[in-house]
């Protein structure tokens, strides 16, 4: 079996130039935005505090009850069962959705405040190697149990959800290793199923650990 090497991941955040005042701006931007921006407003708060946030627990949802009082429309967003979605495309088009029919049943007037628009941020990963290199799953369950909670974020969520090699490779090395069953466990993993980062970690290592025990 052919060596793997993990790789770290930092985490930077950029302005996109876009902005909205009501829901019909947010509508339009939102369709348009690239994925980095989408995927930022809906998982950033796990990056940020590694707990599950409270309230409102993305971007979306939160600005739309802070600054439009639209408690309806917030609770919808914050609803998002994130469990369906396996890609960032099929996500947007859910949250187009909701926004749509909320907005054809709905006076959506209201426009923010001055300095409370919502303002759209990328989230950019820069990823470079580590000392971590392995030749087999036992290696990989002990590096998984080590390695820094932004590099789990980034294999689980991020690499996976925004197309990444990286997650590709991982795949692809552990099918090698006849190991299909447990790539599909893993890839039915659910971030905010977990009250944190490391509970996420946890998980990881519960289903490797028990993958080996029932094909000893």
């Amino acid at each position: 079996m052919t060596d793997f090497t993990f790789y770290r991941a930092r985490y930077q955040f950029e302005l996109t130039g876009k902005k909205a005042r009501d829901l019909p701006e947010l509508l339009a931007v939102i369709k348009v935005i690239d994925e980095s921006s989408i995927f930022n407003h809906i998982y950033h708060a796990l990056l940020d505090s590694h707990f599950l946030p409270i309230g409102y627990p993305n971007d979306f949802a939160y600005w739309i009850a802070d600054a439009l009082h639209e408690p309806v429309l917030a609770e919808r967003l914050a609803d998002l069962d994130l469990r369906e979605f396996h890609n960032m495309g099929a996500l947007r088009k859910e949250i187009i959705r909701r926004i749509e029919e909320y907005m054809v049943m709905h006076d959506v007037s209201r426009r923010a405040d001055v300095g409370q628009e919502f303002y759209f941020i990328r989230c950019i990963s820069v990823t470079f190697p580590t000392r971590y290199v392995v030749t087999n799953m036992n290696g990989a369950l002990e590096t998984i149990k080590e390695i820094d909670l932004d590099s789990i974020f980034y294999y689980f969520i991020a690499s996976r959800l925004l197309g990444g090699e990286h997650y590709k490779e991982l795949s692809r090395w552990i099918q090698r290793n006849d190991s299909h069953e447990l790539m599909e466990k893993l890839d039915n993993l659910y971030p905010y199923g977990f009250a944190n980062m490391d509970a996420l970690r946890a998980e990881i290592v519960r289903i490797i650990e028990r993958y080996f025990w029932e094909n000893i």
